[in-house]
């Protein structure tokens, strides 16, 4: 069932971090049935609750998925897969986007601006207690951000903006809290929310942005955060109108 791999450990956090290893690495593949509970329990000689919570644990994780008699199984896309195991075969004549990568060709060249940003580096270097932004990049964001009527406050720069979600999600909420995203939505962010022990629940999404009944109603019933795309959504492409984002 598991190939070569041996699940291995002989409490419940180290049975769900070798099944989550084997995920990550892509020893165990999407899709790939795990054994039953109580026949992993009895090959790693442990009580059968215990296999039962590791499976719990890696469920809350998003590495697999549980389907009543048929078992438990490793999801099509788990949080701790790297990319490079799951693939989508784009047909003929169709340009893949799902990656969000650009055009390299219509990038402008970087060489003039890394050299001239060393060389700055060479003659100021940053060192700890300097600002954490930089004065002028800070200047410009305050200002894409004003344009935006995002509220004057601190500014974080991150990796990226599922870095900045993850950074948000993990200082705000708790394992087990409802996090509300759109359905249908972003991958990535769909990985993440099990990944941090935390629950989705879905809001549908028109042209126009999250459904306001559907955001009403998730609001009401508990969910402690709420993500929306303003603008280039994914996979839809929709944007929040004025009208909605009121």
């Amino acid at each position: 069932m598991l190939g070569d791999y041996p699940i291995t450990g002989r409490g419940a956090a180290e049975i769900s971090a070798s099944v989550e290893r084997a995920v990550g690495s892509g020893e165990l593949e999407p899709g790939q049935p795990l054994p039953p509970m109580r026949e992993l329990a009895q090959r790693l000689g442990v009580n059968p609750n215990t296999v039962a919570a590791a499976y719990r644990t890696l469920r809350e994780r998003g590495v697999i998925e549980t389907a009543g008699r048929r078992g438990s199984r490793v999801r099509a896309k788990p949080a701790t897969t790297g990319r490079e195991f799951i693939r989508v075969e784009v047909p003929e004549g169709v340009r893949d986007v799902s990656d969000g990568n650009p055009d390299p060709a219509l990038l402008p060249a970087l060489g003039p601006a890394f050299a001239a940003a060393a060389e700055q580096g060479d003659r100021e270097p940053v060192l700890y207690g300097h600002e954490p932004v930089d004065p002028e990049l800070a200047r410009v964001a305050r200002a894409e951000l004003d344009a935006d009527g995002v509220p004057d406050g601190p500014l974080a720069v991150t990796s990226g903006s599922l870095d900045a979600m993850e950074r948000v999600l993990a200082a705000h909420l708790k394992p087990g809290d409802a996090v509300a995203v759109e359905d249908p939505g972003w991958g990535s962010l769909l990985d993440l929310v099990p990944a941090l022990g935390l629950r989705t629940v879905a809001v549908g999404v028109d042209d126009q942005g999250p459904l306001p009944e559907d955001v009403r109603r998730v609001l009401a019933a508990g969910a402690r955060a709420l993500v929306v795309t303003d603008r280039a959504q994914n996979p839809t492409g929709a944007a929040v109108s004025a009208a909605r984002a009121r």
